[in-house]
Parts: C-alpha cells; sequence; structure tokens
C-alpha cells in the first residue's frame, strides 16, 4: 500500500493539530484517552481475537450544525493521535509446526504457537452524528497508521520479522466505525471497529496443519475491536443533559 505523503508530515500535522484547543478553545473539545484492541490479523491462519493491546492518546473534537438557526450542534469532525497496538496470538495447544519461516535461537516459548505484535502511531479523521433523543454518538472515518515496532514468534521461535525487513508494510490506511455514550457528565465510553483497506502483508503459506501443502498465497489484514474511556475537556453541557437536569 502507497502513500504519497511520507509519515513524518502526517505526524506533524497531527501534533499541530492536537494543540488546535489552546488557540480555539471556545469552539474546539480535547479528548484524553485510555482503552485496550482485541486483534486478530485476517489470512494468519490464526482464528479469534486473542491479541490484546492498548489504544492511547488524545483528539480534538469540532462540533457543527448545517442549520444554522438551530442551537443544537448535532455533528462533529474529529482527530486523534493514538499509540496502537494491533496483532495475533495461538497458544501451542497441538504440537503443530505453524510454518517453515525462519527463526533465532535466542528466544524460545514453548506454549506460544504464533504470536504477532505490531505497533502503530495511529491518526483517524472521523465525522460523528449526536443523537440528542439519547445522547449516543455514532461515527465513520478512516485512519493513517505508521508502524513503528514488530515482533514475530512463530512455533516458540522469534522470528527475523523487523521494521527493516519488509515483512510488514511500514503504512495502513484502516476504515472505522465508532460509538460512545455518556457515563457521567464529561466522561464517556467508546467501542470502536477497525479494518484495514489494505494488505499489510503478502504471505506464501507452505503448511497447513503442520503438514506440507501446495504453496499458496494469503493477504492479511488488521481486524481490530477497541474498548476505550474517553474523557472530554472544553464540553459545554448538551442539549441531552439539559433536559435530564430539569427534570
Amino acid at each position: 500500500m502507497k502513500v504519497n505523503k511520507s509519515g513524518k508530515t502526517v505526524l506533524l500535522a497531527g501534533c499541530l493539530l492536537l494543540w488546535l484547543p489552546v488557540l480555539q478553545a471556545q469552539r474546539f473539545k480535547g479528548e484524553l484517552i485510555a482503552g485496550f484492541n482485541a486483534t486478530q490479523v485476517e489470512g494468519d491462519m490464526v482464528a479469534g481475537y486473542k491479541k490484546l493491546g492498548g489504544n492511547l492518546g488524545m483528539g480534538v473534537m469540532l462540533p457543527f450544525q448545517f442549520n444554522r438557526k438551530s442551537d443544537d450542534k448535532v455533528w462533529a469532525v474529529s482527530m486523534e493521535m493514538l499509540f496502537n497496538q494491533k496483532g495475533s496470538h495461538q497458544r501451542n495447544n497441538t504440537g503443530l509446526t505453524y510454518s517453515d519461516s525462519s527463526r533465532t535461537e535466542f528466544f524460545f516459548d514453548s506454549v506460544c504457537k504464533y504470536d504477532l505484535r505490531l505497533n502503530y502511531v495511529s491518526i483517524p479523521v472521523m465525522l460523528h452524528y449526536l443523537d440528542m433523543h439519547t445522547g449516543w454518538t455514532f461515527g465513520v472515518g478512516v485512519a493513517y497508521n505508521r508502524l513503528f515496532g514488530v515482533q514475530e514468534v512463530e512455533n516458540g521461535y522469534r522470528t527475523t520479522t523487523s521494521l527493516s525487513s519488509g515483512t510488514y508494510d511500514l503504512q495502513e490506511l484502516s476504515v472505522m466505525l465508532d460509538v460512545r455514550f455518556r457515563i457521567y457528565r464529561q466522561l464517556k465510553l467508546n467501542f470502536r471497529y477497525e479494518y484495514s483497506m489494505f494488505p499489510v502483508r503478502t504471505r506464501t503459506f507452505y503448511f497447513r496443519d503442520g503438514m506440507p501443502v501446495d504453496p499458496y498465497v494469503r493477504k492479511q489484514y488488521n481486524n481490530v475491536l477497541t474498548l476505550r474511556m474517553i474523557y472530554v475537556f472544553n464540553e459545554p453541557k448538551d442539549a441531552v443533559y439539559r433536559n435530564k437536569q430539569k427534570h
């Protein structure tokens, strides 16, 4: 997957945008984000959301409305900068060989059949809709992800996979679906689904369930479920909260 703009340029733009609440605090909402991912990699011959990772960072949100006569800002755009961990995991319950890839001898874990950890800096950009009757917020968007750390273990042995090996694409674009609701005042609970738009790796397999087979090629995609807590700064009491206070 090719991205025209360099990762450094995108990261710099994200850093600058995160400082906008300081300049325009009366318009923007700041967000402090902490949560975790349950992830898998489609196409790696390992099933299930078995790899846990962190989802931490900060963001900004700008509410707006299409009807200028209304005080209810039911739409918003947001941008975040996250430490975002993805990957895959499988315990060695069968003793079968996962694949025939290279390995190094300085690390061994007998109970691990396969383990992959991918560390990304992620910059999601999203469009949100606030349901003024329920207080739920629904969002859709895309994210630019820059890989800065990778570790892979097969059959208990750490492989030679690294950032410089070219095994995984250093840049990823993903699509996101987002749902959040208020827990108490400025604290919100957030559920998010993320999926790669393009393969993060293309791999040829020579074994299936430990038995040699004719080589076959699989394209691999990150598949992520996220649960997060979001604390919102500079958020006025919106219409939903005001209505509750009146009753």
